[in-house]
């Protein structure tokens, strides 16, 4: 199955840009609508392999969008980037080996669940707690580990969480994933774990911009 990346540098002047930037439920509606509809007994997400990643830098924004079918670019708005490239990235998985040293990069949701044992301890403790400084460092490198990598070098950088409101009315539910960046080198030590990841996303919150992992060779000398 061929996989795709595509990029697409974003026009924040626009009004549905930048409320999509803000709302994580928006913009995977958005990121969405570049596939083909499904019966809604089929979750499209899962089906067409789609993760994505919003990279914002002072008044610049680039959504990356990876999937196992070609994005259809002509279903955005008139406008709505200020300009798109899409390719096909198969020859990158294809060429993964053990011992080849990478860049990486993911956008991620490291999360732990308390046991049974830890809520009756500490009663007030939520279902789910967000990692921070140390802890969510701590979490990557075992994501990493799993997911074929042998981390050499690491930065990470807490992100604002990744919000919205998923349904209408009073039935609507508030979406919140706590994200940080994870980027630095690496070395592949099982090209098969990695390329499931790759394909298959790390942690939780896939659909609003969590869990996508790219990778880029590292140039000679570096």
């Amino acid at each position: 199955m061929t996989t795709w990346l595509a990029r697409l540098a974003l026009d924040t002047s626009r009004t549905d840009v930048r409320e999509e930037l803000r709302n994580a439920v928006a913009m995977h509606r958005r990121v969405m609508s570049l596939f083909p509809d499904l019966p809604e007994l089929q979750e499209a997400r899962s089906h067409f392999g789609v993760l994505h990643r919003v990279e914002q830098a002072e008044r610049q924004a680039v959504l990356m969008v990876q999937s196992n079918r070609e994005t259809a670019l002509d279903r955005l708005p008139n406008g709505y980037t200020v300009n798109s490239a899409s390719r096909n990235i198969e020859p990158l998985l294809e060429a993964l080996a053990h011992g080849r040293r990478l860049h990486y990069r993911c956008d991620a949701n490291p999360i732990r669940r308390p046991g049974h044992t830890t809520r009756e301890l500490y009663k007030n403790l939520p279902p789910v707690v967000a990692l921070h400084g140390h802890h969510a460092d701590d979490w990557w490198h075992r994501r990493a580990s799993l997911a074929g990598l042998k981390v050499h070098t690491h930065l990470s950088h807490p992100l604002d969480a990744a919000v919205g409101r998923r349904g209408k009315g009073g039935d609507a539910q508030k979406v919140r994933h706590h994200r940080v960046r994870f980027e630095g080198t690496a070395e592949i030590v099982d090209p098969d774990a990695l390329r499931a990841a790759m394909t298959g996303g790390i942690g939780r919150g896939r659909s609003y911009g969590c869990g996508l992992l790219t990778i880029a060779p590292l140039r000679p000398g570096e």
